[in-house]
């Protein structure tokens, strides 16, 4: 009888612990990555290669003041309901190709589209600018990532998590922000330790690199809430720098990916969205922590060109796979009312994002950035922003931009839809083959002085117009050179390209820097020496030119950030003293704002030393990149050291091609 009641009871208690499995909804499988024949791809959980193509910010908008007045999008001015909306956006969605829900959409499985969501963990659980190394931050930082993730954890369309977006590892604000904070900041006394070491607790050794700010004589000075120190002309106080940034990216990293990988096991971590740039040290800080790197991107040149070296680079530093989170296209011509521009403010930036004139140029650049991301076998994927046009005058934080697949009214940009229509199925093939893509690689040792094999530089087949403020002339895939080297463990920060007609040579840059002028100790001029600068050493017909172009930061209220950028031109005979030349017709910086650097330069024949150049002339060559404070180097020939110096027999050897 016992028997038989306990054999009735432990069925019952099976029978209802399966029929509250069944009300509890499965765990999803997990996506994953992979790399196929040297290409890099998501993978859905059934183990298909998946190429995200998407976009951010699907929503319906918000009801307010502005849409009552039909100055900003939402879905209640069109929809009878908020599910009609989502019905017919995902529609249309798929219609044009789409197969990912971006950042900050709305997560609704009647979108059914795949997802991706920014947590904003860092953010939520004040790790950034308050006190990462805090002892307590790692229980913090996984509290908020099980409360963060609950809503998601369950959800079969959820690709993985951002743990942030454009968390962007600004190296000298970092260094003063902590430096400045109070000794029971416990990342302020890793900094503090980090320079003591690093001098081995002699002030004179420190002295060398910095210049303290008054009142600081010693290392216990600098435990002083308020501390600073800037930067010596000629020092190496960036070394330091980056070696602290490294440090809080490094605890930022296993911290945010430990506590996502606890709250939602199986799921994938993309990265915190870079900010349209990276520095080298942070994606070495990022180690094997995520699963994808993320960045945002803003498009180099209105024909949608993208620098290839930003993701080679990304592929060399840290071989994971890379999902383009942002890109996008404004115009000046558009429907929402917007005027291109971030912040109405004292230092207003117009048009720093990709802003063309027409819808038709819109497309156009869109539609080649897309193909030129799935070129790249490390990308998985690129996300449009946004949805809909910004609102009318912008929104909450200034930026208001023609961004939209729709404008404010609901209306579709033909344009630039029907682009991504005709695109969007044909990128899996073109990401497939783009193992065959050109990678940046060192240079063959037997081209460096004395090589035999000459490198073609090709005539440009237009004229190019160094006062346009563009690089749409150039044909980029052809002029681009390859071959530039860093000192380990570096990699080249940007791309350089090189053309010639016969009225001269023709060099143009596309590359990463930042700098802020107010980190380094100096009255006057900012110092030639701290500056960006492209050198470029020619030997024709038997004598050495040499030339440099300098892009010197000077106080402007006018600019953004306070300060504008001035190029200066400098040429230079074996033995001579440099001699400055004008720069109107030879040099210009492209107006797009820091931390792109993008530069044009025209060298008339003349300053190289002969009449015109000619198809077949050949030419010993050499071209070196210097970022701002000596931070980053790289050089086409010979071997680059920390210092920004070549060894001068470098040189590669040059012919002038059709």
């Amino acid at each position: 009888m016992i028997r038989h009641l306990l054999h009735s009871f432990l069925s019952i208690l099976i029978a209802c612990s399966l029929a509250l499995a069944g009300e509890t909804p499965e765990k999803p499988a997990a996506w994953g990555t992979s790399k196929r024949d040297g290409v890099y791809w998501l993978v859905t959980p059934d183990g298909a290669p998946f190429y995200s193509k998407g976009v951010n910010i699907v929503t319906g908008g918000k009801d307010s003041e502005k849409s009552r007045l039909r100055q900003a999008y939402c879905w209640n001015n069109f929809f009878s309901s908020l599910e009609d909306w989502r019905k017919c956006t995902g529609d249309q969605l798929d219609a044009l190709g789409f197969n990912t829900r971006g950042g900050w959409s709305d997560s609704s499985p009647q979108l059914d589209l795949m997802l991706t969501v920014d947590l904003e963990l860092g953010r939520n659980s004040k790790f950034h600018w308050f006190d990462p190394f805090d002892p307590a931050m790692e229980q913090i930082t996984a509290d908020k990532a099980v409360e963060l993730t609950a809503p998601f954890r369950n959800d079969p369309r959820l690709i993985g998590y951002y743990s942030d977006n454009e968390v962007g590892w600004w190296n000298s604000p970092l260094f003063e922000w902590y430096l400045k904070a109070d000794w029971h900041n416990r990342t302020k006394r890793v900094l503090w330790q980090l320079l003591a070491e690093r001098y081995r607790n002699d002030w004179t050794l420190l002295l060398e690199d910095w210049v303290p700010a008054e009142g600081i004589n010693g290392f216990e000075d600098l435990k002083q809430r308020g501390a600073a120190l800037k930067l010596r002309p000629g020092g190496h106080g960036i070394r330091v720098v980056n070696r602290f940034m490294y440090l809080v990216a490094k605890r930022y990293y296993h911290l945010m990916v430990q506590a996502i990988r606890k709250a939602h096991p199986g799921a994938l971590v993309l990265g915190d969205r870079l900010p349209l740039y990276y520095h080298q040290d942070a994606l070495l800080a990022i180690g094997n922590n995520v699963d994808v790197i993320s960045t945002n991107y803003n498009v180099d040149t209105p024909d949608g060109w993208v620098a290839p070296y930003y993701f080679e680079g990304m592929q060399r530093l840290n071989d994971k796979p890379v999902l383009v989170t942002e890109f996008f296209f404004a115009a000046h011509e558009n429907r929402s009312g917007n005027r291109n521009e971030t912040a109405r403010n004292k230092y207003a930036k117009p048009g720093h994002l990709m802003t063309v004139t027409t819808q038709a140029e819109r497309a156009w650049g869109a539609g080649n950035a897309m193909l030129n991301f799935a070129r790249f076998p490390n990308v998985v994927g690129a996300h449009w922003f946004q949805y809909c046009d910004e609102p009318l005058g912008g929104r909450e934080d200034g930026e208001d931009y023609n961004m939209g697949l729709i404008d404010t009214a609901n209306r579709p940009y033909e344009e630039v839809t029907e682009a991504f229509r005709k695109l969007n199925p044909v990128l899996e093939t073109i990401h497939k083959w783009s193992r065959t893509a050109v990678v940046q690689l060192p240079p063959d040792d037997d081209n460096e002085g004395t090589g035999k094999r000459a490198v073609p530089i090709f005539r440009a087949s237009t004229p190019i117009d160094v006062t346009d403020q563009s690089l749409v002339e150039w044909d980029k895939e052809r002029s681009r050179v390859t071959g530039f080297r860093a000192p380990e463990p570096y990699v080249p920060f940007g791309d350089v390209h090189l053309a010639w007609r016969p009225e001269g040579l023709y060099l143009a840059s596309l590359a990463n820097t930042f700098v802020d002028p107010a980190f380094l100790a100096y009255t006057g001029e900012f110092p030639r020496c701290e500056a960006f600068r492209i050198d470029l050493k020619s030997t024709v017909q038997g004598e050495t030119r040499r030339f440099a172009v300098y892009l010197v930061p000077a106080d402007n209220p006018d600019f953004p950030d306070g300060f504008e950028i001035r190029p200066l031109l400098f040429q230079s005979l074996d033995g001579k003293p440099p001699e400055r030349v004008p720069t109107a017709g030879r040099v210009q910086r492209l107006d797009k704002s820091l931390p792109h650097m993008a530069v044009e330069a025209f060298i008339p024949s003349e300053l190289l030393g002969v009449p015109e150049l000619r198809e077949g002339m050949e030419l010993d060559m050499n071209v070196t990149l210097v970022s701002y404070y000596r931070e980053f180097v790289m050089t086409w020939a010979g071997k680059p050291d920390a210092e920004g110096t070549v060894s001068p027999e470098g040189v590669r050897k040059v012919v002038l091609a059709r």
